[in-house]
């Protein structure tokens, strides 16, 4: 799963995952084919952070405790990432 999180494409897409819970339109609004976040989504389930359900062809993603733990992460990281960069820009 870490090498998901390794590009700011995939941050993206877990924040994203936080408003968008319909696995169609998520790919959309993320700009990946289905088959791409199918994937992405089977890994992030294996490890907890989301869990598909699966109504009819209908796929929609709940984010676990888990999940929302890492996303209280990843955003404070972006913080961090965002602070220094500002810091970079005074020097």
């Amino acid at each position: 799963m870490y090498r998901f999180f390794l590009s700011k494409r995939y941050v993206n897409l877990f924040f994203t995952m936080q408003k968008e819970k319909n696995i169609h339109q998520l790919s959309r609004k993320v700009d990946m084919t289905s088959a791409h976040l199918s994937i992405v989504t089977d890994q992030l389930e294996k490890e907890g952070l989301i869990i598909k359900n699966r109504k009819g062809r209908e796929v929609s993603i709940e984010i676990t405790d888990l999940g929302k733990q890492f996303n209280e992460i990843l955003l404070d990281f972006d913080a961090l990432a965002n602070k220094l960069k500002s810091n970079k820009k005074e020097d």
